[in-house]
C-alpha cells in the first residue's frame, strides 16, 4: 500500500509539473516579460543601493567607517534604505507585475483555463521543506573575502576602510555572481521548459 501511495503521489506531482510547464510553454512571451521584470527589480535595487550610499549624509556619503556608526544611526540608515527600496523598486515592480497579471487573467486566458488554474491553486499540496538562499549568501560572503584579498585589504583594520568600500565590493561580487550563476540558470530553465515530458 505504501508503495502504491508513493507512486500515486509522484504521479500527481508529475502531472502538476506538466500542467504548469505546458502553460508556460503556451504563454512563453509573458514568462520572458516576467523574467525581464525580475532582472529589472534586481538592477533597480543595486542602483538604488549605490545611489543611497553616495547621496546619504547619514554615513558621510559612504565615507564613514563602521566604528563611526552607533546603534541608532545604523538602524536609521537601514530604515531609510528600506524606504527608498520600497519606493523605487518594490512598488513599481509590484505595480508592473500586477498589471501584467491582470491583463493575462482578464484578457488573455480563456475561461476554462482560468477555472483549471483556480482548482489547482486551491488543491491541498504536501508541505516541502525548502533550504535555499543560505548557500547563495555564503557564496557572496566568500566572493567578498576574495575581492578584499585581491584588492590588498585582507589585513587592513575595519576602522581604516569605509563602509562604502564594503558596499561597493558587495555590489561588484553580486553582479559577478549573478552573471556566473544566472546565465546557466536561464539555460537550464529553458531546457526544463521545452524538453518533452517524461524525458
Amino acid at each position: 500500500m505504501a508503495t502504491e501511495e508513493t507512486t500515486e503521489e509522484t504521479y500527481d506531482e508529475q502531472k502538476e509539473e506538466a500542467f504548469w510547464k505546458d502553460l508556460a510553454r503556451r504563454y512563453w512571451g509573458f514568462v520572458v516579460i516576467f523574467g525581464v521584470i525580475l532582472v529589472g527589480a534586481i538592477v533597480g535595487f543595486v542602483l538604488t543601493f549605490n545611489w543611497y550610499i553616495a547621496t546619504s549624509p547619514l554615513g558621510g556619503f559612504g565615507t564613514w567607517t563602521f566604528d563611526q556608526f552607533s546603534l541608532g544611526t545604523a538602524i536609521v540608515w537601514c530604515l531609510f534604505l528600506c524606504l527608498w527600496t520600497l519606493l523605487f523598486v518594490v512598488l513599481p515592480t509590484l505595480g508592473v507585475a500586477g498589471l501584467l497579471i491582470a491583463i493575462i487573467w482578464f484578457v488573455v486566458l480563456p475561461p476554462e483555463l482560468k477555472g483549471e488554474i483556480k482548482t489547482r491553486l486551491k488543491a491541498p499540496r504536501p508541505h516541502k521543506r525548502e533550504s535555499g538562499g543560505g548557500g547563495f549568501s555564503f557564496l557572496l560572503f566568500v566572493g567578498l573575502c576574495i575581492f578584499v584579498f585581491i584588492d590588498g585589504n585582507w589585513l587592513t583594520p575595519f576602522g581604516s576602510l569605509s563602509f562604502g568600500y564594503f558596499a561597493y565590493a558587495w555590489i561588484t561580487v553580486f553582479i559577478w555572481a549573478a552573471i556566473i550563476f544566472g546565465i546557466p540558470a536561464v539555460i537550464i530553465g529553458i531546457y526544463w521548459l521545452f524538453r518533452k515530458n517524461g524525458d
